[in-house]
């Protein structure tokens, strides 16, 4: 059994947060905000983080940005998710800086956003399928030439029903689904074998009840 990869606050770094330096002057570093669309940012001279610096301190007697630093304690790189999380909720923070382990030294910052879009990698991307409808003569239908004409195409045939004609001579309609990106090669493939696609459409995948639960649990704890 693969061991799962426990996800840590260096896996969900953001490469959107960049830091300010302590002297830069405070006006500057409030337009460097700005321009970020962010209200907080992480103080760092020479890779060592001195705290955050945010746009509601009072502007006077703020010379640079080191007047306004707020000090938070920051994460560790191999923090482990759901740490960060409990953090991030329990203390309200909108962004977390990370150093290292071992150096102290800042390596980045997280964030919501970031946060978010790293668990989501936990789970499996839902596939999209393609739906096509074939009709053929009775005496022509044949399971396996259909599933050998996907299987020419590269494709994977996910599901395939059969309904036969209500007349003696009417004609069998079959709709198979397959994998979405394989769509038109396997239409070209089942013209090939005899078979005309009549219809064709992309559906959504399902998603099984464990993966939604995850995601449900997730938003739940994010307070999303």
């Amino acid at each position: 059994m693969r061991k799962r990869k426990v996800l840590t606050a260096k896996d969900a770094i953001s490469t959107q947060i960049v830091p300010l330096r302590s002297a830069t002057t405070y006006r500057e570093g409030l337009e460097e905000m700005r321009n970020a669309g962010r209200h907080i940012l992480p103080v760092v001279d020479d890779g060592v983080y001195i705290g955050l610096v945010s746009d509601s301190a009072p502007l006077y007697a703020m010379e640079s940005v080191g007047d306004a630093v707020t000090v938070m304690k920051p994460v560790i790189a191999s923090t482990p998710m759901p740490l960060l999380l409990w953090r991030m909720v329990d203390e309200q923070a909108s962004i977390f800086p990370v150093v290292d382990d071992l150096t102290g030294d800042y390596i980045g910052a997280v964030d919501r956003e970031s946060i978010i879009r790293s668990v989501a990698r936990l789970f499996p991307q839902v596939d999209e399928s393609t739906e096509l409808t074939i009709t053929c003569r009775p005496s022509q239908y044949s399971a396996s030439a259909i599933a050998h004409a996907v299987e020419d195409a590269d494709a994977h045939l996910l599901n395939l029903n059969v309904t036969a004609g209500t007349a003696p001579d009417s004609p069998t309609t079959v709709q198979l689904r397959v994998n979405h990106s394989r769509g038109e090669s396997v239409a070209r493939s089942l013209q090939r074998y005899g078979y005309d696609t009549v219809e064709m459409g992309g559906t959504p995948g399902l998603v099984n009840s464990d993966l939604a639960e995850r995601v449900n649990a997730l938003l739940h704890y994010l307070e999303v």
